[in-house]
């Protein structure tokens, strides 16, 4: 069932009205019912509901014999600790990512004399896998270093796993944020639900009028990438670094202010990540569910591994410690090379940035348009995107089935069309003038709204004559441009 869809929202409305109408104490149970019908809506994943609930009862039941003061013993604690790793990343391992490191291993023998055949499964792996698995894990890892308490009711438990606002695409949340919040619903209270009814307007506007409004144009560009002159190649590039933002933050949006409804709060997952002006700060913005994962569990423990080696050693491991978790992240967006270059270029620009940012400091004050500082953030945050748009080509080419070379070689040629020859390819492409108008007017909205805070906040602080014309604009903008359940959310599919 996916969030753009009329259905979705005719069954979030029964579930909001069903909440409020039950005991406090049986809301949990009523949301996990909902939850696993929204999860197997969809025939290929009641298929496989069998694999969501077995990371469920194996994670469920390493937490609460972690959680026991009766197993003190190291050896077993890392025994349970180990069980629910192998399990779970079995899991993920074998459905999403088997054909790919099966070709890869195929391909490398071919080069020492092999057939370089594989036999490809091609498996299909459920919705929202990665989410389930990182959050069950996290909660594990969490009780094993007496982070969290454990949650006795499985039911309990298999809620804040299976959690439908935020199983397929995120917030990645955590168990000492959600689960109290699982445990002891909070109240029916109106300015709650208003401010969520908004945020999700607002995520819908994102996704269904801008982000889907930029993704016809390029769509278009990518799919006929091999012809496409330069300029357009360009455009498409740079437009889609700010689509799959309006995209994955407007599905974020939705689900925190469904859930908001629902009387629970979701982490935040973006805070205006193109007004970065570092690359480091860029990541600190972005997915901050998953960046704050990765940083909790794999780049901490790997620094206090590895911590104490005299020197550059010392310094260089620290960047290591760094890049490696791009190339993961790259891998679990998606089992190709595009998504593993992607990762590793971003690394590389991290490791970069970190390792010249004392030197580029001094140089900034000899330069006389960074004394300027308006000036001196534009260039920066230019530059940034810049960065993150040629990282982006590898996932854009991939998601769009274009090859990264092909549009990067294709950027060079055809630069001898005229302005008016530019903008009629444009129109040619999927666009008019009036949705082009929506597209600009739209993104300079988001802009504004969200550099003054979190919108749900922001909106309850107007007065009702700035509210309520907003209301409506947002959603005839949506009823005259949206097509509803035509695309789907990019981050759906990770």
């Amino acid at each position: 069932m996916d969030f753009n869809t009329p259905i979705f929202l005719g069954f979030f409305a029964a579930v909001a009205l069903l909440t409020y109408c039950v005991p406090r104490q049986a809301k949990p149970y009523l949301l996990l019912v909902a939850s696993y019908v929204f999860y197997m809506y969809k025939p290929e994943n009641a298929r496989l509901v069998a694999l969501l609930v077995s990371v469920t009862v194996v994670t469920w039941c390493a937490g609460v014999a972690l959680g026991s003061h009766k197993l003190q013993n190291v050896w077993a604690r890392r025994a349970f600790l180990w069980l629910a790793l192998a399990v779970a990343l079995s899991i993920l391992f074998f459905y999403k990512y088997f054909d790919f490191f099966g070709q890869l291993a195929a391909d490398i023998g071919a080069i020492f004399g092999g057939s370089g055949k594989f036999a490809s499964l091609d498996l299909i792996a459920p919705l929202g896998l990665s989410y389930f698995t990182f959050q069950s894990l996290g909660y594990v890892i969490d009780v094993y270093q007496h982070k969290a308490r454990p949650q006795l009711n499985l039911f309990k438990y298999a809620l804040f796993v299976s959690f439908f606002a935020c199983i397929f695409t995120g917030p990645i949340e955590r168990a000492e944020h959600l689960m109290p919040q699982l445990e002891n619903p909070r109240p029916f209270n109106y300015s709650r639900m208003a401010g969520g009814a908004f945020r999700m307007l607002w995520g819908y506007f994102k996704k269904m009028v801008l982000a889907d409004g930029i993704g016809q144009f390029v769509s278009a560009v990518y799919g006929g990438a091999s012809s496409a002159a330069g300029p357009y190649l360009v455009a498409a590039s740079l437009l889609f670094s700010y689509q799959i933002y309006l995209d994955f933050s407007g599905c974020c949006d939705i689900a925190i202010g469904g859930a908001r409804i629902l009387g629970i709060d979701l982490l935040e997952n973006f805070n205006r990540p193109f007004a970065a002006t570092s690359y480091t700060e860029l990541w600190n913005r972005w997915h901050m569910s998953l960046t704050n994962w990765f940083r909790d569990y794999i780049f901490t423990p790997l620094a206090f591994y590895n911590r104490g080696l005299p020197g550059v050693w010392g310094k260089l491991q620290g960047w290591f410690n760094v890049f490696i978790i791009f190339p993961i992240s790259g891998l679990w967006h998606g089992a190709s090379m595009g998504y593993v270059i992607w990762g590793v270029l971003n690394g590389l620009f991290l490791v970069v940035g970190k390792a010249t940012a004392k030197k580029r400091r001094k140089l900034a004050k000899n330069n006389p348009l960074y004394r300027i500082k308006p000036v001196k953030n534009f260039i920066q945050r230019v530059i940034v995107y810049l960065l993150f748009t040629f990282c982006i080509v590898f996932f854009a080419a991939d998601l769009y089935g274009a090859t990264a070379g092909t549009v990067f070689a294709g950027m060079f040629h055809g630069w001898n069309i005229g302005l008016s020859a530019f903008f009629a390819g444009v129109l040619d492409r999927g666009l008019t003038v009036r949705l082009i108008a929506v597209l600009i007017g739209g993104c300079a909205l988001v802009e504004l709204v969200e550099w003054r805070g979190p919108v749900a906040e922001w909106i309850r602080r107007q007065w009702a004559f700035i509210r309520w014309p907003l209301y409506y604009l947002l959603a005839l903008a949506i009823l005259f441009f949206a097509a509803f359940g035509q695309s789907a959310f990019i981050y759906q599919q990770y």
